[in-house]
């Protein structure tokens, strides 16, 4: 019975059905009596907050209780060719945990901020980027909590030294600093456009940019610290845990990282198309640039990467060679 709730989350299915019911309601107010639409907006409220205390109750439930899958744990294990043991399976399964739980409270808090904020701006809606910020800094702090291995009692590690190209592609390692150098330029691009006296909004594009480079340092700073975690001297199975999760961490990373910094981006690319009176071609660009970046990042973060000896590092078996 356990089971089955998280086979089928009743919470979340009426929170859905609850949430598009509303959504439908004030359309057709908003389309055939608008004079009605701000009465049906503010007793629309108490039923968005119950919505979300739905959602959030199962979430946190989902994250506290729900175990680790058996699915998960070997999807995992394929992407980095990794054995299960008896030795290195609690391991595994700590970090899929840890992971999971910081990742998913990040998307709850950006979740309550992204309604709150609408509902205080008169409207009903999601932004998608502020919920893949939330994602994305609780995958960060998450990377920050996971257990590491300790020492035995004759503290010793390994002298095996750590190269970036042993856990994921060289391409990969250099995906963030390479689209940090683009939203860069595009920042530049927005200086210049406003020296020459066009209307660039300073506030806007200077937030993107801040948005853009600090994003860049915490996930390069987050990155050197995975690859430069301690590695302690300990059974062959716990070390390839071990560097399967520095690899799965390092992927993450690059993709999620380079996803929202392309977004800051395209924030700074629709500060330049309004200077301009609204270009249609960089318009086209922001939008394809926002719709395929996730879907690019998300391959980043899933690609299968076999963890080896320098002479085997590389593509896992049916994998894609190259980045």
């Amino acid at each position: 019975m356990r089971m089955l709730r998280y086979n089928v989350p009743m919470p979340m299915v009426v929170a859905v059905l609850a949430a598009a019911m509303a959504a439908a309601l004030l359309l057709v107010i908003r389309v055939f009596s608008p004079e009605m639409f701000a009465i049906a907006f503010l007793l629309g409220i108490p039923v968005i907050v119950g919505i979300l205390a739905l959602v959030l109750w199962w979430l946190v439930d989902f994250i506290e209780v729900a175990p680790v899958s058996r699915d998960r744990l070997e999807r995992f294990a394929r992407r980095h060719d990794l054995e299960v043991t008896a030795n290195n399976g609690a391991q595994v399964i700590r970090y899929l945990a840890t992971t999971r739980r910081w990742r998913s409270a990040g998307l709850a808090v950006s979740l309550v901020l992204a309604v709150g904020w609408g509902v205080v701006g008169g409207t009903y809606r999601l932004d998608f980027l502020t919920l893949f910020a939330g994602w994305f800094v609780g995958a960060l702090i998450a990377e920050a909590r996971i257990d590491h291995l300790t020492y035995g009692r004759r503290r010793a590690a390994s002298l095996v030294p750590r190269r970036p190209t042993a856990y994921l592609p060289s391409f990969f390692w250099s995906l963030v600093p390479i689209v940090g150098g683009l939203a860069a330029l595009t920042a530049v691009a927005c200086a210049v456009l406003s020296a020459r006296g066009w209307p660039v909004a300073p506030g806007r594009a200077i937030g993107w940019g801040l948005a853009a480079a600090a994003v860049v340092v915490a996930v390069r700073r987050m990155q050197l610290h995975v690859l430069r975690r301690p590695q302690p001297v300990a059974a062959p199975d716990v070390l390839a845990a071990d560097d399967a999760i520095r690899s799965r961490s390092l992927h993450v990373l690059a993709g999620g990282g380079a996803t929202l910094i392309v977004f800051c981006a395209s924030g700074l690319l629709a500060t330049i198309s309004a200077a301009l009176g609204g270009n249609h071609d960089l318009d086209t660009l922001g939008q394809l640039v926002v719709f395929a970046m996730p879907l690019y990042g998300w391959s980043v973060a899933v690609r299968r990467w076999r963890i080896g000896p320098a002479s085997r590092v590389g593509p896992a078996k049916d994998a894609p060679a190259g980045a």
